[in-house]
């Protein structure tokens, strides 16, 4: 819940590039990719109980003339301090079939301590991300307040070079808090990408 913002922009794409490739098969409509982002917001409304709200997202990602990749302008409000061993994540992964629709439950994996997942997976993006918002601390722990991200490029999901070949299509990523100790969910939030054939330059 802590870097909430940077979990949907960034680290829902390396998740299930990290996850998927556990269980998809690489078969010919996989290969080298780019990812396009198309959609960072908040799960649907009951996704959370209420009352059980620890951080609220709001934002929306738009295209720069300047700019190949979408752009986030957006904003956390974290409702609780975050620290080692206070929140975990889990992270339930949806496939389009052009046919059938969404399918729901194509993967999912408790991640576990989101602490432990920032200093891993999102490691190099989070240090992107306080760069360019001084206030947001690199690592745990992560104060309550508002934090407020203006023209962050998605492009930094395209230097994630762990997993260099990945099924093509579109994903559907909600990445779901939940506190430790009661395993009540108290945050969660979605980002939807296209991953798409890398064309290279001649």
């Amino acid at each position: 819940m802590g870097n909430s913002v940077l979990a949907v922009l960034v680290c829902v794409v390396p998740t299930v590039l990290a996850l998927t490739s556990l269980r998809a098969s690489i078969h010919s409509y996989a290969g080298p990719y780019n990812i396009m982002f198309r959609e960072a917001s908040q799960c649907p409304e009951g996704t959370v109980p209420k009352g059980a709200v620890g951080g609220n997202f709001t934002g929306s990602l738009h295209h720069l003339p300047s700019t190949k990749y979408p752009v986030f302008d957006g904003q956390l409000i974290l409702m609780r301090d975050v620290g080692v061993g206070d929140v975990g994540v889990k992270v339930v992964i949806a496939k389009w079939d052009n046919v059938a629709g969404w399918r729901e439950n194509f993967f999912r994996i408790d991640a576990g301590e989101v602490c432990k997942v920032f200093a891993t997976i999102a490691h190099d993006a989070i240090a992107e991300v306080s760069r360019l918002n001084p206030k947001l601390p690199k690592s745990c722990p992560f104060r309550k307040g508002t934090y407020i991200l203006r023209n962050f490029s998605s492009e930094i999901v395209q230097r994630y070079e762990h997993f260099p070949v990945f099924p093509y299509g579109r994903f559907r990523g909600d990445l779901y808090y939940y506190d430790m100790k009661s395993k009540q969910t108290v945050a969660c939030f979605r980002g939807v990408s296209d991953i798409v054939p890398k064309v290279e330059k001649s």
